[in-house]
């Protein structure tokens, strides 16, 4: 499989950034693999391990979030707060939810 890489037309200017030899050994075999060259992999493999951190982070934060909410329902039944919503409005608030979470993921990008 041959993977494209598109880089964009703003460059900063160069990065050099020393290595252990096993490491260079495992990139070069990956980069080997995916048909690309050393630094074209190297750019990849960090790109996709960043992403991966702020995904982690920002699922993190939402994970924080739905506790939060919980805990507050939860503090609301115990002082006797009962109502009930239908599914339509259950629904709408979802549908908001992953509207916002998309945009949000959207502007990261």
């Amino acid at each position: 499989m041959t993977v494209k890489t598109t880089v964009g037309s703003k460059r900063v200017g160069g990065l050099s950034v020393q290595v252990p030899t096993a490491l260079r050994r495992r990139l070069e075999r990956q980069a080997t693999r995916r048909h690309m060259k050393l630094a074209t992999a190297a750019r990849v493999f960090l790109d996709e391990h960043v992403t991966e951190l702020e995904d982690a982070t920002e699922l993190s934060a939402a994970e924080e979030w739905q506790r939060a909410q919980a805990w507050a329902t939860w503090e609301k039944i115990k002082a006797g707060d009962t109502r009930w919503v239908t599914d339509t409005d259950l629904d709408a608030v979802f549908d908001k939810a992953r509207r916002n979470s998309l945009r949000r993921t959207k502007r990261s990008r």
